[in-house]
């Protein structure tokens, strides 16, 4: 099975540094650029099927994806975002310094989901894959935290869920490519 993983394009609030979380906030008009981009390059590639986080910016970025491929775009709630809980919506430079110790550690007091849940969930979606999955090629739009997890689970890389130095990091718009068996 040939994979590609993406990031959303920019949001609003990406621009902002606002955290988002779950929600449903559209591309900004460098986001519809970074992923039309994206589409052009992407066009000669071949795929059977979109699977997307059900959020808005997400499923723009699949539909200006999906242009070229004209393929069943399949939402999965295994994609969403991570929830960010009372932080959702905050910039990050308007926290105090308290609150961005809670906001790094993903504090569950504070309503966010741990970063544990996020991986199991993630988890869940790559066995779908690996088991349930008829098609050899696959687009998947999520977001940065959830693709990331995905690549660790695909090429079987180190990740510590209590150190954010080990995470992969996914820019806007950008796919990164995996054979999966």
């Amino acid at each position: 099975m040939n994979l590609y993983v993406m990031r959303h394009g920019q949001t609003v609030w990406n621009e902002r540094g606002i955290s988002q979380g779950r929600s449903q906030n559209r591309l900004s008009k460098i986001g519809k650029e970074q992923v039309q981009e994206r589409a052009k390059e992407y066009a000669h590639v071949k795929f059977d099927i979109i699977y997307a986080s059900p959020l808005m910016r997400t499923m723009q970025t699949a539909n200006i994806m999906n242009r070229y491929h004209n393929v069943n775009i399949q939402k999965n709630n295994n994609l969403i975002e991570i929830d960010r809980g009372t932080f959702t919506g905050k910039m990050f430079n308007d926290l105090t310094d308290d609150q961005k110790i809670l906001f790094m550690k993903n504090d569950e007091g504070c309503k966010m989901e741990s970063y544990k849940h996020l991986f199991d969930r993630v988890k869940i979606f790559v066995n779908f894959l690996k088991y349930d999955c008829r098609y050899d090629d696959v687009l998947i739009v999520t977001h940065e935290r959830v693709a990331s997890f995905i690549e660790h689970i695909l090429t079987d890389t180190y990740l510590d869920l209590n150190d954010k130095k080990t995470f992969i990091t996914y820019k806007n718009a950008e796919i990164k490519s995996f054979k999966f068996y």
